[in-house]
């Protein structure tokens, strides 16, 4: 998996890193690029496999009973979340802002323990900074630099049911930047000392640190200089869904052999047809919100404020089963790996 997937994907981010600091100018349709592109292949359809989740993790197969469960936690955890964007715009998305500061943190530290190993997280403590200090940098980051672009984000999410609420996260004083920078080192220096102490204890987790460090790095860095939407849209398309759906071949039975052997075209393939009928409702309820939105112009920040809607929506129940997830596979337990994870091989 470190081979195959994530290697590839470090590269792009270096290199993304390397074109913004050269100056080259990215068109806004590639901005938006991949964004779009989470539609259909890597952002909507991890969340698509929920229903199924609950019966893959105790081995058994899915019942009626046990999706209905998945669905109606969606129905009423993601009706709740709409009801809110239209009741209360700029409290849904500070909310939306700081479950995602969570859900992507707890996606890195599954992957970090499951894939990397990470024996220098040994501790609760530990895991939960690393979910804190992994989640923060996606979303607190292009805050402090690139503060104009969460401003137009937030207008377009908070005007999809009619609302004119602006949403005051407009770029912060040069100060505010500098001291935010200055706390946020602080935090990483002191992440990274207080786990070293926990590497030490021997080769495979001193080389799993060593990863963890690099990855802060590279995601603050990447997150600083790569324009924001570019940046957040490559994250949750090649960083955190991709994890994701590792995480979901390795729980699917139909899958053991194929993993077993290094094989992952199949369930890839698996994952793919299973996830479809699912985005595809998704891909709908998503059209069903942007024509009855008052829109009178399709800016994109206006139609990416209409997907930001729908995915908070989604997103809420969907943390729950990965939370779920996490208490099964034993995150939480103090142990070198997550039980019942898949482990690269």
């Amino acid at each position: 998996m470190r081979r195959r997937l994530s290697v590839p994907v470090r590269v792009v981010f270096v290199l993304l890193i390397a074109l913004s600091l050269t100056g080259v100018t990215i068109p806004t349709w590639l901005q938006y690029l991949p964004l779009a592109l989470s539609l259909v292949v890597f952002g909507l359809p991890p969340g698509a496999l929920d229903h199924l989740v609950p019966a893959r993790l105790s081995g058994k197969r899915p019942t009626v009973r046990s999706i209905s469960a998945v669905v109606a936690l969606y129905v009423l955890l993601g009706g709740a979340t709409l009801a809110l964007w239209a009741a209360a715009p700029v409290l849904a998305f500070v909310l939306f802002i700081l479950l995602t500061w969570f859900h992507w943190g707890q996606g890195d530290l599954w992957a970090m323990l499951a894939l990397d190993g990470a024996a220098h997280l040994n501790a609760r403590t530990t895991r939960a900074a690393a979910l804190l200090i992994r989640g923060a940098l996606p979303m607190i980051v292009p805050l402090l630099t690139q503060g104009e672009t969460y401003r137009l984000v937030g207008q377009g999410a908070t005007s999809v049911f009619g609302t004119s609420a602006p949403v005051s996260l407009g770029r912060p004083p040069a100060g505010t930047v500098a001291i935010g920078v200055v706390v946020l080192v602080v935090v990483l220096l002191v992440y990274a000392l207080v786990t070293h102490r926990a590497a030490r204890r021997g080769p495979s987790a001193l080389r799993a640190w060593r990863v963890d460090m690099l990855d802060t790095v590279l995601l603050a860095v990447f997150f600083a200089v790569v324009p924001a939407i570019l940046a957040i849209g490559v994250y949750f398309c090649a960083w955190h869904s991709i994890r994701h759906i590792v995480r979901l071949t390795g729980i699917d039975p139909a899958n053991d052999d194929d993993l077993v052997a290094g094989r992952l075209l199949q369930p890839l393939w698996r994952f793919g047809r299973d996830a479809l009928p699912i985005t595809a409702v998704a891909l709908i309820l998503l059209g069903v919100l942007a024509v009855s939105s008052p829109f009178s112009t399709g800016r994109p920040e206006q139609l990416l404020g209409v997907y930001l809607v729908l995915l908070s929506a989604l997103t809420v129940p969907h943390a729950v089963i990965v939370t779920f997830m996490d208490a099964r596979q034993g995150l939480w337990r103090s142990a070198k790996t997550a039980h019942g994870a898949p482990r690269a091989q």
